[in-house]
């Protein structure tokens, strides 16, 4: 009975130990931002705690295409032991401990291991513990101690338990220092484009090639986009990122999608120039477009803490229009009355109908106004009204009214002056509701997902890069390609079903490639480049590409056309 009581003792004593010592660990490491201070911190606190003499730390480094693993940090190291600074990952105790996600622990370890050096001797550890660091199953850095004593299972129980806490940690880290560099780069491509559009007010009446500069600047400015918009969607979907790196990434993602649809204003306004605005029509309901474009907002109206009210009176709201241009322009209102009106401000929406069953919309503010002598020409291109201190190139509303026309129908601007607030009325013909056909419910089934071999061949290093990466994560077997001329040693060496090429390459063009391997095998092709215009879209087509997205894009869509794709391949 006092042997039992003793060792329910001693049992105690370890968990207290345990917890205790966990606890000081979360509470040193919490808030640590850099990798080397974590790495040197852990070393000196644990090393003395588990009665170990000798320790390294390694990271997980990606740098040169492969996983290795790079020493980061040391306790009581001493040069020409035969301690080396990098391994690949199966290579040696710390390779294998990272490639079988699990501890390895020796005892008995031979004398001529690696000797640990006091001012008073040298002496040989006898026991080894390599432990590999995760984050949700995949491997962030590998830590190895060695001491001339036994690890006691309490010390075991603490270094796996611990493990888990410097993985958190780590990864926190990661995310922080990643969503640092983009942020960096949002703020450069921003400061980038604003400089371009000032430049672009100057020349654009005059510049006789502005069709063919404004084509190249969009493949430009849109090209960098793409790798900053598929990280941070990557890392917003990262668990255990704290909140206030979720606020950067959404504000990282809302003024890359803001740069996005400044690139293109630009090209319809070259569009509307030439009169190439292709318009599809059909009878659509304007209020469901109406409070589908207000829900776009609503994340900017409550963010300025706008008041906001919906007044759908209109009976008629069926008319003939192009959904995606017509919702264009209720978001060119809607955002313009959210940008320039004040905090705690208010915006109201109302339809109704006229004498004549036309469908009437109005959306009104309390905020800047639009002074008397500016009213005239609020609808030209490049004219802010003297608002120009919220940014912006003031081609929203030259744009909304030529579309606004193209639908048969009006707008006008109304305002007291500055600081009192606006007024912008639409009025468009309506026609009567067509009664969709219904269909017997079939219940769909989702086909299982494909591990697609694709080609992706793209010149911007950085893009390449982050695509590459983020298809492999989602099963798909990628190789990458810089060139067209190593676009075409790779397909030589193996086969591929989905071929992902940019237009504009250094040695060549898109089109040419899918020409080529098209003529050797059936191959999906989409086309990823920052060229939109209809011309771009209409040649990519013909040479054989299946799809032509723009840049920056939607890793989701492009995902989802793959996997449609693979159902129209034989074979797959």
């Amino acid at each position: 009975m006092i042997r039992n009581l003793r060792d329910t003792t001693l049992r105690n004593k370890e968990q207290d130990w345990l917890k205790t010592n966990l606890a000081k660990f979360t509470r040193m490491l919490q808030g640590q931002r850099d990798f080397l201070t974590v790495g040197k911190l852990i070393l000196s606190e644990l090393a003395p705690l588990v009665s170990a003499q000798q320790g390294a730390f390694y990271m997980i480094d990606n740098s040169n295409g492969e996983s290795e693993l790079k020493l980061l940090a040391s306790y009581a190291s001493q040069e020409g032991n035969g301690a080396k600074n990098r391994f690949k990952m199966g290579e040696s105790l710390v390779g294998q401990a990272a490639l079988e996600k699990r501890r390895i622990l020796l005892t008995d370890v031979p004398n001529n291991y690696a000797k640990v050096s006091s001012g008073l001797g040298e002496f040989h550890p006898t026991n080894i513990v390599v432990l590999p660091i995760l984050f949700e199953g995949e491997v962030k850095a590998v830590m190895e101690l060695s001491s001339v004593e036994r690890f006691s299972p309490a010390h075991q129980a603490f270094l796996d338990q611990l493990t888990e806490i410097i993985g958190i940690v780590l990864n926190t880290i990661e995310a922080s220092t990643r969503t640092e560099n983009l942020l960096k780069q949002s703020q450069s491509l921003a400061a980038e484009l604003q400089k371009t559009n000032l430049e672009l007010q100057e020349k654009a009446r005059s510049n006789l090639a502005k069709d063919q500069f404004l084509a190249m600047l969009s493949h430009e400015l849109r090209t960098p986009l793409t790798p900053v918009l598929a990280s941070a969607l990557a890392l917003e979907s990262e668990p255990e990122l704290p909140q206030d790196i979720h606020e950067s990434l959404q504000m990282i993602r809302r003024n890359v999608e803001l740069e996005a649809r400044l690139i293109d204003d630009l090209l319809d306004l070259t569009r509307i120039d030439q009169g190439k605005v292709q318009l599809n029509f059909e009878v659509v309901d304007a209020h469901t477009l109406l409070q589908s474009t207000l829900e776009i907002c609503q994340a900017e109206i409550e963010r300025k803490h706008l008041r906001h009210s919906l007044n759908l009176g209109a009976k008629k709201v069926h008319m003939r229009a192009d959904p995606a241009r017509l919702q264009q322009i209720f978001w060119n209102l809607i955002n313009n009355a959210v940008k320039f009106t004040p905090r705690n401000g208010k915006i109201t929406i109302t339809t109704s109908n006229d004498s004549d069953g036309q469908l009437r919309v109005e959306i009104a503010d309390t905020g800047l106004g639009i002074e008397a002598e500016a009213l005239p020409k609020i609808f030209d291109a490049f004219e802010q009204g003297g608002r120009t201190q919220l940014g912006g190139l003031g081609l929203g509303l030259a744009i909304s009214k030529t579309l606004v026309e193209s639908h048969k129908g009006t707008i006008s601007a109304q305002s007291a002056g500055r600081n009192k607030g606006s007024t912008f009325t639409l009025v468009f013909p309506t026609c009567e509701k067509v009664e969709a056909q219904i269909a017997p419910a079939v219940s769909p089934t989702l086909p299982e997902r494909q591990p697609m071999r694709i080609l992706l061949v793209e010149d911007h290093e950085d893009t390449n890069r982050s695509l590459t990466n983020l298809l492999r994560r989602r099963g798909y077997h990628v190789q990458s390609a810089l060139s067209f001329q190593s676009a075409v040693d790779l397909s030589a060496k193996e086969q591929f079903d989905v071929l992902i090429s940019d237009l504009a390459l250094p040695d060549g063009n898109g089109i040419d490639l899918i020409q080529k391997l098209h003529s050797k095998q059936p191959l999906l092709g989409i086309a990823l480049t920052g060229f939109g215009m209809e011309d771009d879209i209409r040649r990519s087509y013909e040479a054989g590409f299946q799809h032509h997205l723009v840049k920056p894009i939607d890793l989701n869509k492009l995902d989802s056309l793959i996997q449609e794709g693979a159902a129209t391949l034989p074979g797959v």
